[in-house]
């Protein structure tokens, strides 16, 4: 069984990746990896990380404002994003959330702008990648009042306890494991991971940053995403192959994309519509 892998949140525009891009992307395909989430986290870099998802058929992007520049953002900003979300390689707004840990922006404002970001999802019929940092409970208490207009989504680099998993689980939103899964430090979260419903997780590398174990002080990158969908094999006592294929799957599933058909090249991808699947590969 060949090995098809996803990684559902990247950032392949970050500086660290400017010298080598290409050669990224290549590696990762090598690799199996057949589909990259790459995630924007403002007005500029969700531009690049648009044109960056165009330029490779198993790469794709989100638009949003992280919580860390929100302070900076305006009903401008929000409009000219809204523009880059008609295009058909946008799969999601985000990231977008709390950060209570640097609060690099004051916390009334992220409050305010996750709200606006959530209903401009909604809006747009979109799901939601979240970013979450020392701010759990005003996270959930901010889903719960948008619960019923929610298009689903993804809690990027999970990390809480089984408690607050389930109440995410609940929101209907799928949780992410990072490579910080394979750190010595991680035994909780790695007990987590044994009891969530496999077809509710992802994998992710959140390149550049947060390397697996045996990468850690250097570069993350998407290739490295099979160590953490290696571990979770491991923990369910499953094959590689299966976890590969089933965090593959609920990628598509989070992301509503269609295994329909092989990947679009950016100059065939068809105009974007609300609601309606884009087809992004084959796993057969």
């Amino acid at each position: 069984m060949s090995i098809v892998l996803a990684d559902s949140h990247a950032h392949l525009d970050m500086p660290e990746f400017a010298p080598d891009q290409a050669a990224v992307v290549a590696r990762a395909t090598e690799a199996g990896v057949a589909l990259i989430i790459n995630v924007g986290i403002g007005l500029e870099n969700s531009s690049q990380v648009l044109a960056t998802a165009r330029k490779f058929p198993g790469v794709f992007a989100t638009v949003g404002v992280h919580p860390h520049g929100v302070k900076a953002l305006t009903d401008g900003d929000l409009e000219a994003l809204s523009t880059l979300a008609r295009d058909p390689k946008v799969v999601a707004v985000g990231e977008i959330g709390l950060d209570f840990y640097r609060r690099r922006s004051p916390e009334e404002v992220q409050r305010q702008w996750f709200r606006r970001q959530l209903e401009w999802a909604s809006g747009l019929g979109q799901p939601v990648v979240i970013h979450t940092r020392n701010a759990t409970a005003a996270t959930l208490e901010i889903l719960r009042d948008h619960k019923r207009r929610l298009h689903g989504g993804v809690m990027h680099c999970f990390g809480g306890s089984y408690e607050e998993a389930r109440a995410f689980l609940d929101l209907g939103l799928h949780l992410s494991f990072s490579g910080t899964l394979t750190y010595p430090a991680a035994g909780p979260l790695r007990e987590v991971a044994k009891k969530i419903p496999l077809d509710r997780v992802l994998v992710e590398t959140d390149a550049p940053y947060l390397p697996p174990q045996p990468w850690r002080g250097k570069r993350n990158e998407p290739a490295y995403v099979a160590a953490t969908a290696r571990l979770l094999a491991e923990l369910n006592h499953l094959s590689f192959e299966e976890v590969a294929r089933l965090t593959f799957q609920n990628t598509l599933t989070a992301f509503d994309l269609d295994v329909g058909a092989q990947f679009m090249a950016p100059e065939t991808a068809r105009p974007h519509t609300e609601n309606r699947k884009r087809k992004t590969g084959n796993t057969s």
